[in-house]
């Protein structure tokens, strides 16, 4: 997958949190010269200085890279100083194991004490698809900032591309996390957000595309460097690497109203 994803001109690869073996699969495999690699490290280790300084060397360590592309800070730490945290990055950043540090699970608030602590932030990463609008704010922030957007789970973790219209297919994400007795995809599966699905159906079909056609087109819109994507398999990420569809401003500016109710529901 990694092989037909940089060969088609694929530069941007988001590892999951730390403590997941994503890393070491990274670190068994050839990577190009060319690929931009961001990981994550905080959560609920925090992001003081030992923290950081720990999670990032144990990365380069299972990566096996020299240094980390894009640093990412998930989540705000409201125990730690911001002056302890841009204190590790500056150490981070002049050693040379970071190129550049982004924050993700922030708000428009934090984002500005993040700034004005004089964090080294970049970019910002957020979910914001036709599912998730309530990123909005921040995006404006970041704009104001001069801080670059990425936008998360571009295909709202796989419910737009209708595979949930009727069903809970038992090979995918929410039917394993039922298993486990939680679903990450609740708030992607209610009335609402099925309205949503609906009308990206109806477009698609109109259109004669798939539902994933549209709601990638929908991201490509948006004012961001990249929307990450989660492909499970070969297959699904060939048809993510065909899709170009372009939308028209009329059917973009449905899409947004019928999901607007979403947007006011996040603020």
């Amino acid at each position: 997958m990694l092989g037909v994803y940089t060969g088609s001109g694929g530069s941007l690869l988001e590892l999951p949190p730390a403590h997941l073996p994503a890393a070491d699969v990274l670190g068994e495999l050839s990577v190009p010269a060319g690929l931009t690699v961001c990981a994550r490290v905080g959560g609920h280790a925090g992001l003081g200085r030992a923290a950081l300084l720990g999670q990032t060397r144990d990365l380069l360590t299972r990566t096996g890279r020299e240094a980390i592309d894009l640093l990412v800070l998930d989540g705000f730490d409201p125990v730690t100083p911001l002056e302890e945290t841009a204190s590790a990055l500056d150490t981070l950043l002049t050693r040379g194991d970071v190129v550049h540090v982004a924050v993700a699970g922030a708000n428009a608030w934090q984002l500005a004490c993040a700034a004005g602590a004089g964090l080294p932030v970049t970019a910002v990463l957020t979910e914001w698809s036709l599912l998730a609008r309530g990123s909005e704010d921040l995006v404006e922030a970041a704009e104001y900032l001069g801080i670059g957007v990425i936008a998360g789970a571009a295909l709202g973790h796989g419910v737009l591309t209708g595979k949930y219209a009727s069903r809970t297919p038992a090979d995918s994400r929410a039917a394993n996390d039922a298993g486990r007795g939680t679903s990450a995809l609740e708030d992607y599966l209610g009335p609402v957000a099925r309205s949503v699905v609906n009308g990206v159906v109806k477009a698609a079909t109109g259109l004669g595309v798939t539902p994933l056609d549209v709601a990638l087109a929908w991201n490509r819109s948006l004012p961001v460097a990249s929307s990450l994507v989660a492909p499970r398999t070969s297959t699904q990420l060939e048809e993510i690497l065909r899709s170009a569809l372009v939308l028209e401003p009329e059917i973009r500016e449905a899409l947004d109203q019928i999901s607007e109710p979403l947007r006011l529901a996040m603020r």
